[in-house]
């Protein structure tokens, strides 16, 4: 769902211009101890090119470690 939009890998331009690559969200900024809870209730914003999405507990869960090891990825390049 969200590659059409986002650069979702360690490397490349987003699909969409206004759409930041995942790997540049920032483990501090965005994945405090709610992340996870927010995408089970229905993630949001102000966007409006960006859908609500609402996930089950285990694919917030997923979605969190994948952003969060995209992160990692990207620390340890030089």
């Amino acid at each position: 769902m969200c590659g059409r939009c986002h650069a979702v890998g360690p490397t490349g331009q987003s699909p969409h211009t206004d759409a930041p690559p995942f790997r540049t969200f920032g483990e501090d900024k965005l994945y405090d101890n709610d992340f996870g809870k927010r995408l089970q209730d229905g993630l949001s914003t102000i966007h409006r090119d960006m859908p609500t999405f609402k996930f089950s507990r285990r694919d917030a869960d997923a979605a969190v470690n994948y952003l969060k090891s995209v992160q990692r990825s990207r620390k340890s390049k030089p």
